[in-house]
């Protein structure tokens, strides 16, 4: 790997994990104060420590649907690795020292959503997309070799019309559901 793509890929990794914190709002419920998944909280928790770590590291700028996340590359190995640093050791002091009360504390008030953030939220939902679906062509070998491959719509029909094809008398894994059900119950673990 050349040190440019390297580079590249680094401050990638973290602008991403920035932004990743800000779309986590879309998984906070702000009538409870709550947050619905786990991994979205600690993205947003992750982003909170970044902003926090100020000296021009993580800014948000512009506001509403304008709003831009500025990542100071020149800030990353310095101020960023040693607020990310200083977060995770706290973490992991509270968590070897079973001190449930100061380490819930110190999660709470980074995962906390400022009422300023709330409008952010509105913004997060209105521009969201719909889940990307992976759909899986399906290729066939006639009786003459040639090699055909047919290709589906990234959609919920088009998956369905895959798995159809795929696993139908016609298609190239035909048989293996019932030579799958004839092998009995899968035990776990298996002895």
């Amino acid at each position: 790997m050349t040190p440019l793509l390297e580079s590249v890929l680094f401050l990638g990794n973290w602008l991403i994990m920035a932004r990743a914190g800000l779309l986590a709002l879309e998984f906070y419920s702000p009538d409870t104060k709550s947050w619905r998944q786990a991994h979205m909280q600690a993205r947003y928790a992750i982003f909170r420590v970044l902003l926090e770590a100020g000296e021009g590291l993580l800014e948000l700028t512009g506001s509403g649907a304008d709003t831009i996340i500025k990542l100071n590359r020149e800030k990353i190995l310095t101020t960023g690795k040693k607020a990310i640093g200083a977060f995770l050791e706290k973490l992991n002091v509270y968590k070897a020292m079973a001190d449930v009360d100061e380490g819930l504390a110190m999660y709470k008030k980074y995962t906390a959503v400022p009422d300023e953030y709330v409008p952010l939220r509105q913004i997060v939902l209105a521009q969201k997309q719909p889940r990307k679906l992976f759909v899986q062509a399906v290729t066939t070998c006639g009786a003459d070799g040639a090699v055909t491959l047919k290709d589906y719509e990234a959609t919920p029909v088009g998956m369905v019309a895959s798995f159809v094809d795929r696993f139908s008398e016609q298609g190239p894994l035909k048989g293996l559901v019932e030579h799958l059900s004839a092998c009995g119950p899968f035990r776990y673990p298996a002895k």
